[in-house]
């Protein structure tokens, strides 16, 4: 036994395989020794040679130009219509174009109320007079551009329309039904008055309204009975939020009481003059109906002339999926035209194209954003601070998109689709440079590589 021990002894510095030495060595030699331990020092990580684990991991940013992973940007229109906002837009002759128009259904008017009678009892009261009442139109004093007061004008429409395809020029315009305004712009409307709206004293302008006219519009099956709104006054464009009728009527119950009822809208839809062309060379998204961009992209296999990568691995490098530490797509903004630039922030999304050969009906992808209300850009980015990067990232899609395939073995769709988080949102949109210009889209990548590891 004590050879055994003496030869053990002798090799104690050849147990070193991770750290100079070890902790504790255990061995149990054929039964002979129920237990031998050998104290050692503990000291940091080595390689088999003594010399310690070469280097760390090092990040490095690659930015990658269009030429080299983009092609064939498409920008499509017509997604949504302006019905499904839920909001108006009024404009005359702003940034000497855009004229806008607010077209509002009404809805029913309460046919029952809770009057106190002569005996001081409360009780419903079906039979209800109609005297008078207002039309009171709500702004959004943010996303207006007026800082002083402007004249609005309120007509009824007279010839029927749809909500959902009504446009400058046509009342309706399905696929079985085409029918232009006998005046573009919404019609000849029959006028109800005029009205101040100051932002400086809030938020609401009040039109007011006779017997006669609130009679006429209480019958919400006639599809050309509506509110359409105007602005008289030129150079400005209106953010209309909501409307609202508020009524002043009499119960037979206590005819010596005047009540006050309220009757909303029941839908609103804006039409608007010129309707914007599709870029010829940049990118749009956002708008009323909404725009898209369409892009293919590929996620280059082999990276090359980065110095500061090939100081640490030879080069080219052949890029793996688990290298790629962040993905972004690089667009700088551009100024939008003033007639559709944002007054407040867009929300950018990104999503895979399922089956491009069938777009603009191509259906999309989950989002690429883990933010759920999608990439925020301030309205500046398209006006006074155009020209910003603004990075749009979609880090797992780059790794899957080397790959060839997501987690779930599917094969990654080469197709993104660049839209706004809420189609329609607004009659703004987000403007881009295109590819091939001073600011074209690239590639920013940050690659995440360990120094090659030689054995003696």
């Amino acid at each position: 036994m004590s050879t055994v021990l003496h030869q053990l002894l002798r090799k104690k510095k050849s147990l070193r395989v991770f750290g100079e030495h070890c902790r504790f060595v255990v061995l149990t030699i054929l039964g002979l020794f129920p237990m031998l331990t050998v104290g050692c020092q503990e000291e940091t990580p080595v390689a088999l040679n003594d010399q310690a684990i070469p280097g760390v991991p090092v990040s490095v940013t690659v930015e990658i130009p269009w030429s080299a992973f983009g092609s064939n940007v498409e920008v499509f229109g017509g997604y949504g219509s302006a019905e499904e906002i839920g909001s108006g837009v009024l404009a005359e002759d702003f940034a000497g174009t855009l004229d806008a128009r607010t077209l509002m259904r009404i809805g029913a008017y309460p046919r029952v109320a809770t009057v106190r009678d002569t005996t001081g009892a409360s009780r419903p009261d079906s039979t209800l007079t109609i005297l008078g009442g207002r039309f009171v139109a709500f702004f959004d004093t943010t996303a207006s551009t007026n800082t002083n007061p402007v004249r609005l004008s309120l007509g009824a429409t007279t010839e029927a329309w749809d909500m959902a395809t009504a446009s400058w020029a046509y009342a309706v315009d399905t696929i079985n039904d085409q029918r232009p305004w006998t005046e573009v712009g919404g019609g000849v409307v029959k006028p109800l008055g005029e009205a101040i709206w100051d932002p400086s004293l809030g938020d609401t302008a009040v039109f007011v309204l006779d017997s006669i006219q609130l009679a006429e519009w209480s019958d919400t099956t006639d599809l050309s009975i509506g509110a359409r709104i105007d602005i008289i006054d030129p150079g400005h464009r209106l953010a209309l939020n909501a409307a609202q009728i508020r009524l002043d009527a009499r119960p037979s119950s206590n005819p010596d009481t005047i009540i006050q009822l309220t009757a909303l809208t029941s839908g609103s839809t804006f039409i608007y003059s010129p309707f914007p062309e599709p870029p010829p060379d940049g990118v749009r998204i956002g708008g009323a109906p909404s725009w898209r961009t369409i892009l293919d992209l590929q996620i280059p296999s082999v990276i090359d002339n980065v110095p500061e990568l090939c100081a640490v691995v030879s080069c080219p490098h052949s890029l793996s999926p688990g290298e790629i530490s962040y993905a972004a797509l690089v667009l700088t903004s551009r100024t939008t035209e003033r007639a559709f630039q944002p007054t407040d922030s867009i929300r950018l999304d990104v999503r895979p194209v399922l089956d491009r050969a069938v777009m603009p009906k191509s259906p999309l992808g989950v989002s690429l954003i883990a933010n759920p209300f999608g990439r925020s850009v301030s309205p500046e980015a398209f006006g006074a601070s155009s020209g910003l990067e603004i990075e749009i990232p979609f880090t797992g899609y780059a790794r899957d998109r080397l790959r060839g395939k997501d987690a779930s073995g599917d094969p990654t769709p080469g197709t993104l689709a660049l839209l706004s988080v809420i189609e329609p949102f607004s009659i703004t949109f987000a403007s881009f440079e295109g590819p091939f210009s001073a600011g074209e889209p690239f590639l920013r990548l940050i690659v995440t590589v360990g120094p090659p590891v030689e054995l003696p």
